[in-house]
């Protein structure tokens, strides 16, 4: 079970927020590996959605490398996306394919491109419960 609290830091958080930015108006997504609720590395992905402004598909490969995760002692921690038009919040989409209950899944809104807003997310059998992010 995933930490009510994440702890990103603070240039993983940059990251995503700028991958967002320079994808827009498409959606971006990756993943972050990590223990005990703390982000260790940033991946960031390909969006390979036929309809990338509105969804995102993880591309195989950075599926296939949190396989090596556990090798290293460390699991899918988090995986990200934006919502290049908002809201900060998981979409019905989000909810149905969330396949990673120990996962936090993290979300950029860009609705406010002067302001993006990056939020985190617990989705357990189609319940969403907001996690803390704690950067550092």
């Amino acid at each position: 079970m995933v930490a009510e609290t994440f702890e990103l830091p603070a240039d993983m958080a940059d990251a995503i927020i700028a991958h967002a930015c320079a994808s827009y108006p498409a959606e971006v997504c990756g993943i972050i590996s990590g223990r005990a609720g703390v982000g260790v590395e940033l991946y960031l992905g390909r969006n390979v959605s036929p309809t990338p402004t509105v969804a995102y598909e993880l591309d195989i490969e950075m599926l296939a490398r949190q396989v090596r995760f556990g090798d290293d002692g460390l699991t899918l921690a988090a995986i990200y996306h934006s919502h290049p038009a908002g809201p900060e919040v998981p979409s019905e989409s989000d909810v149905s394919r969330a396949f990673y209950p120990d996962s936090v899944y993290l979300i950029c809104s860009l609705a406010e491109p002067a302001r993006p807003i990056l939020r985190g997310f617990r989705i357990v059998d189609g319940r969403v419960h907001e996690t803390r992010l704690v950067q550092r």
